[in-house]
């Protein structure tokens, strides 16, 4: 409103002020209006600073929200919840809100496992999980410190972190402790969701390397689209096979460790991989025994976000794929 009347009263006292200097020569007059015009140009930019001083609370937080300053848009959300009367802005506030915290919460995932790999020597896994969390929320608490150090200990090796095998997995996938399998597996995790699968798999019986009770299960396996969501390193999952028939007492018959073929141990998203397992028979395999498969992680292989987790994947076996079946 001050912006409104203020420049026609701008452009009315500039023509009295004329008129007067002119016609009626009356000085005291004339400087009367331009007093009053240099108060109406001041109420301009005075206007301009109220609107934003009284700017809507909402958009305040859109605007913010659209610079990446999400504590800041939150708390403008939170105060339009909490005095807005209509209900549509209402909802866009909550909405924001939701946004704006699920883009904290990803930029605070991110830092934290920069921090895991720079506690492991990654400097530069450590570096790049840093800026991905600096280009979602550049007004983390201690991101740029971060990008700096990592930064700094990566260019004094020369650019190479420390040459070790690592699995540095999403918290959201949670490993559940396991019972009913064989107890030469020592402690057991299984993973919710499973996120690789078992197929086409065969057993054979005869003589293939030392005797002629030999027993050798074949098959493949292949990692399902969520190992994408839950794998935080680009490797993929390192592999490890387990493979026993058991009787109903629980007693086993054959077991056999082992790997999956190909030119590396990993298995990623939409691939498969076949494995072979050959072992001594150690007891009669009977119909109505089972036979059990499992591809896990080791903890020796594994990046510990919360090493005191009571769902993360510390057991001795760390389940992905499960396959059994009566034989």
């Amino acid at each position: 409103m001050i912006f409104f009347f203020a420049i026609p009263l701008i452009i009315v006292f500039l023509i009295l002020f004329i008129l007067n200097l002119r016609r009626h020569k009356n000085k005291h007059r004339a400087i009367g209006f331009v007093i009053g015009t240099g108060v109406c140009i001041i109420l301009v930019p005075i206007a301009f600073l109220l609107s934003g001083l009284f700017k809507d609370q909402l958009t305040r937080a859109d605007e913010y929200l659209a610079k990446n300053n999400f504590n800041a848009a939150i708390k403008y959300y939170d105060y339009a919840i909490e005095h807005e009367d209509n209900s549509d802005r209402i909802e866009l506030a909550a909405a924001g809100k939701e946004k704006a915290q699920e883009l904290i919460d990803k930029a605070e995932s991110l830092k934290k496992n920069g921090d895991v790999y720079f506690d492991y020597g990654l400097y530069s896994h450590a570096e790049e999980e840093y800026r991905k969390a600096y280009e979602i929320y550049p007004y983390l608490e201690g991101i740029k410190d971060g990008i700096k150090k990592a930064a700094s200990m990566s260019k004094k090796n020369n650019g190479k972190d420390n040459e070790i095998d690592y699995i540095l997995l999403n918290e959201s996938l949670k490993f559940k402790i396991a019972a009913g399998l064989p107890s030469g597996w020592g402690h057991v995790k299984i993973s919710d969701p499973l996120i690789a699968e078992f197929q086409d798999i065969t057993t054979q019986e005869g003589r293939f390397f030392e005797s002629d009770s030999e027993l050798r299960v074949s098959g493949s396996i292949t990692g399902k689209p969520e190992i994408e969501k839950y794998l935080e390193s680009g490797n993929g999952l390192f592999v490890f096979i387990s493979a026993a028939i058991v009787d109903d007492a629980g007693n086993v018959k054959w077991s056999r460790d082992g790997y999956i073929k190909g030119d590396t141990p990993y298995l990623k998203a939409n691939q498969m991989k076949e494995f072979s397992l050959t072992g001594t028979i150690t007891g009669p395999v009977k119909q109505g025994d089972t036979l059990i498969i499992a591809a896990y992680l080791k903890k020796s292989v594994l990046i510990l976000i919360d090493p005191s987790g009571t769902d993360i994947p510390n057991a001795d076996k760390n389940i992905f794929a499960i396959y059994s079946k009566n034989i």
